[in-house]
C-alpha cells in the first residue's frame, strides 16, 4: 500500500510536518537525500589556495546501546558525554559556541532528552542561559536517515560561513518538557544575523537508533 502511513505511538508526524522542539512536536518526516563535502587538512587547504568554508576543531563518537532498555531509545548520558568530549578535543569553551545544529527529530521523547543532554554538557563550563541558538534542518527537509548527519553538517557550515542563522520552521513555542528558559539555548522562528562572539563556532549532533552518538565542533 502506497502513501503516507501514520501509526499512533510511532515516530512519524501525523500531519507530515516536522516541528523540532515545539510544544506541538509529534513526530518526524522521512525523506531521501545525499550530501558531499571535501575534508582537507587546514595546512594543505591554505597551501593549495582552496576556499575554506569552515574548520573542524574537534569531533567525538560514542555508543551507549548496551546501557539502554531499548536500542531505539535516546540517552541523556551518552549524548552529553559525546558533546562534552568533542568540546574538550576542540579545546572550546561552551560559552563561545553560538549555534548548535541539533539532531532535532521532533519526537516527544527525543527532543527533551537532546536538550537535557546539551544543557548538561554546556553546564560544565557555563551557567549562562539563552546565548546559543538551537536549530534542526529536519524542519526544512525531513529526516534523511543515513544522510541526516551530513545535511545538518552542511547547514551548520553555511550558517557559520554566512553569519546567518536560518529559522527553524513550524516553531511557535517551546516544548514545556524542555524547560528551555533555564537552558543555554534559544530557538528562532525567523532568519537572523549571527551576532555572537567571533570566531563563529557551531556544534553539530547526529544520533543513530542503535546507540551511536556523534558531535562535531566547527568554526
Amino acid at each position: 500500500r502506497g502513501g503516507y502511513l501514520y501509526q499512533e505511538g510511532n515516530i512519524l508526524s501525523p500531519d507530515g510536518h516536522c516541528r523540532p522542539f515545539d510544544a506541538d512536536a509529534n513526530g518526524t518526516v522521512f525523506a531521501s537525500g545525499v550530501g558531499i563535502v571535501v575534508l582537507k587538512r587546514l595546512s594543505d587547504a591554505l597551501r593549495d589556495g582552496d576556499t575554506i568554508r569552515a574548520v573542524i576543531r574537534g569531533s567525538a563518537v560514542n555508543n551507549d546501546g548496551a546501557d539502554k532498555v531499548g536500542f531505539t531509545a535516546p540517552s541523556v548520558r551518552g549524548q552529553a558525554d559525546v558533546i562534552y568530549e568533542a568540546q574538550q578535543l576542540a579545546k572550546t569553551d561552551a560559552r563561545t559556541i553560538g549555534y548548535v545544529e541539533a539532531h532535532g527529530t521532533a519526537t516527544t521523547l527525543g527532543d527533551p532528552i537532546e536538550i537535557a543532554a546539551l544543557t548538561e554538557a554546556f553546564r560544565t563550563t557555563t551557567q549562562d542561559t539563552g546565548f546559543c541558538t538551537l536549530g534542526s534542518v529536519k524542519s526544512n527537509i525531513g529526516h534523511l536517515d543515513t544522510a541526516a548527519g551530513i545535511a545538518g553538517f552542511i547547514k551548520a557550515v553555511l550558517t557559520v560561513q554566512h553569519a546567518t542563522i536560518p529559522a527553524t520552521l513550524h516553531y511557535q513555542k517551546p516544548n514545556p518538557q524542555t524547560n528551555l528558559h533555564s537552558t543555554p539555548f534559544q530557538i528562532n522562528n525567523r532568519t537572523q544575523p549571527w551576532t555572537g562572539p567571533t570566531p563563529r563556532r557551531a556544534g553539530i549532533s547526529s544520533f543513530g537508533m542503535g546507540g551511536t552518538n556523534a558531535h562535531i565542533i566547527i568554526e
